[in-house]
């Protein structure tokens, strides 16, 4: 029998979260913001108390380090991505992301221009 890695979903789920607290600590600190818990006694998103202008400071961040060349952790890449499509899906009713229609190959959507 070879050897394998087994439940190696559970190691990237515990990873992603880790990273996810991370990052919600990086931004909380940096801009000084205080996080307050719900009715449930669970700690504020970060996502729910940044203004626009912070959110694009987090994006222009993001595209400053998946630069080709430009080496960066992933999960913190992904989990700051995470991040700010929330906040825009919370405030603007929609993804930072382009829609693309599969129904039609022609079709693609820009909601932001």
């Amino acid at each position: 029998m070879a050897f394998d890695m087994f439940k190696l979903h559970k190691l990237s789920d515990r990873l992603e979260a880790e990273a996810y607290d991370h990052a919600q600590w990086a931004i909380a600190g940096f801009y000084d913001l205080e996080l307050e818990e719900n009715e449930y006694g669970y700690e504020q998103d970060v996502y729910e108390v940044l203004t626009k202008e912070q959110i694009e400071e987090i994006d222009a961040y993001i595209s400053e380090n998946s630069q080709e060349n430009t080496w960066h952790e992933p999960y913190t890449l992904s989990v700051l991505n995470r991040i700010v499509d929330q906040w825009y899906e919370e405030n603007e009713g929609e993804s930072k992301w382009p829609t693309i229609s599969f129904d039609d190959g022609e079709n693609f959507t820009d909601p932001h221009g």
